[in-house]
């Protein structure tokens, strides 16, 4: 796909919301698979699992939900998995860096294999992170505590990398979430370092996006990065409780705080259960709408936007507006800026 010359933004607005607590509880990452399934990655104290969900929420809670995976050491269980991606195939990868190993399913749930070395020496991972599939169906793995990053075939199988610890760009200090886009370029979230970094398919830096803050295109420690194909940026802003968005050039373009409504299956839920009624009656409705700790941030083909909003147990939708320009709807690149408007 070529991306357009430029875009006619003419919103982002706010589209629906996905689960509850009983449901989503502490969700980390989500990826897509098909017929509108989307995968809930989940995780908190003594909790691992894969939640099998629909884009069109459900109307009830029942006592089919749909799990895949576990909590423990075990094949086809994780103990602090971090990321999930899902292959042409239907397959799911999902990363674990408490066991540092990376797991693979079947998209009906059956477990395939699990591989990993701990360790620091090449082809061995500390704390794997964010994975994301390059263009030749290989898995770039984001090796947290060894500062770096990885690439391995689906299998298993050591290619090369590039990344060390430190502050400089091409250095890392606790890398986390990763991105790979159409052109192979590789985006990751720098988390210690309060930025995020672009690399070229072979491991050369490109930009450098952010810096410690709450300001506008500032991070306080960045969790997961996502391009949609019009080459826009976004950025789980964790501890800023928002999610950023910038242009391909790295330019900041606005943010999102949280628009939350009670999702479909929650408001069945609700209209069952007088007592949380009477504390959500009691309570700052207002609070709830915002995000609360955003994990990471995913980008469908359809241009939603998907936040894991972590500490309020449910996965917040967006959907982008935008019109491609071409050179006829859109002038050339201003050399000298100015306020003065026409």
């Amino acid at each position: 796909m070529t991306r357009p010359y430029g875009l006619l933004r003419a919103g982002f607005p706010y589209l629906k919301t996905l689960g509850m607590r009983r449901i989503t509880n502490f969700p980390i990452d989500v990826a897509f698979g098909r017929d509108g399934v989307v995968y809930v990655l989940l995780r908190s104290e003594g909790v691992a699992m894969i939640r099998v969900w629909s884009i069109d929420d459900a109307e009830q809670l029942s006592g089919d939900l749909v799990q895949i995976g576990g909590y423990g050491t075990g094949d086809g269980q994780f103990q602090w998995p971090v990321q999930i991606v899902c292959n042409e195939a239907g397959d799911l990868f999902v990363s674990d860096e408490a066991t540092h190993r990376i797991s693979r399913f079947k998209e009906d749930g059956e477990f395939v294999g699990v591989w990993g070395v701990e360790g620091t020496a090449s082809g061995e991972l500390k704390g794997p992170a964010g994975i994301a599939f390059d263009n030749q169906g290989n898995l770039v793995v984001v090796d947290s505590q060894n500062h770096r990053v990885q690439r391995f075939t689906p299998e298993g199988e050591f290619l090369g990398g590039f990344g060390s610890h430190g502050a400089e760009p091409g250095q890392f200090d606790l890398p986390l979430g990763v991105h790979i886009d159409e052109f192979g370029c590789i985006y990751v979230a720098d988390w210690g370092n309060n930025r995020i970094q672009k690399f070229d398919a072979d491991g050369e830096p490109i930009m450098v996006i952010g810096k410690e803050g709450a300001g506008d295109g500032e991070f306080h420690r960045p969790m997961g990065v996502a391009v949609d194909a019009h080459g826009d940026i976004y950025v789980a802003d964790w501890g800023n409780n928002r999610v950023q968005m910038f242009n391909q050039d790295g330019l900041y373009i606005w943010n999102f705080m949280g628009d939350a409504t009670l999702s479909r299956v929650a408001r069945t839920y609700m209209m069952t259960n007088a007592m949380p009624n009477r504390l959500r009656e009691m309570g700052r409705i207002q609070q709830e709408i915002y995000l609360r700790r955003p994990r990471s941030v995913r980008i469908d083909q359809e241009f939603r936007l998907f936040v894991a909003d972590y500490e309020s147990y449910r996965i917040q939708v967006y959907q982008k507006d935008a019109i491609p320009l071409d050179q006829e709807t859109m002038a050339a690149s201003i050399r000298n800026p100015t306020l003065a408007t026409t």
